[in-house]
């Protein structure tokens, strides 16, 4: 909470609520509801990581990782992570676009791609979540789907 909401040369402002707010969305409901889903769905179609991407994918993972490492050769611990999270996003736009729980012949491969970027995610959530990147890691290594973050009740 605090590397994301807290610019690290500036004051900040730190609540219970809002700490909460922020887990359940970014973590809880953010990177593992999207394990979670793509895991699940790798495991039931038996599906593995593709090593090529779609150019949307591509692109945006180019920008997410070219953010990331900006951010964190300024100290901007805030910006790497808000870049890491629009590549979360934009993943979870993606699955609904592509929706590759339903059979069509892109299925496997939308998975596939899937695979291949939360693997990136992993290794740009190390420096801040390393246990939990470690998991991810394991999950697609395993396609065992395991809650990553329970949610919180305010």
């Amino acid at each position: 909470f605090l590397l994301r909401e807290i610019p690290s040369t500036e004051d900040g402002d730190f609540t219970e609520g809002k700490f909460i707010e922020r887990y359940n969305a970014d973590l809880a409901g953010g990177i593992g509801n999207l394990v979670a889903r793509v895991v699940t769905l790798a495991n039931k179609f038996e599906i593995q990581s593709t090593k090529s991407l779609p150019a949307s994918l591509r692109e945006a993972l180019q920008a997410g990782e070219t953010n990331c490492k900006e951010a964190l050769d300024e100290f901007k611990f805030n910006e790497a992570l808000m870049a890491i999270w629009e590549l979360i996003s934009f993943c979870d736009k993606y699955i609904e676009r592509k929706r590759p729980w339903e059979e069509n012949k892109k299925q496997k491969e939308v998975i596939g791609n899937l695979l291949s970027v939360i693997g990136i995610i992993a290794e740009l959530l190390l420096p801040f979540l390393p246990e939990t990147a470690e998991k991810i890691l394991e999950q697609l290594k395993s396609k065992k789907s395991r809650p990553l973050f329970p949610g919180l009740n305010p």
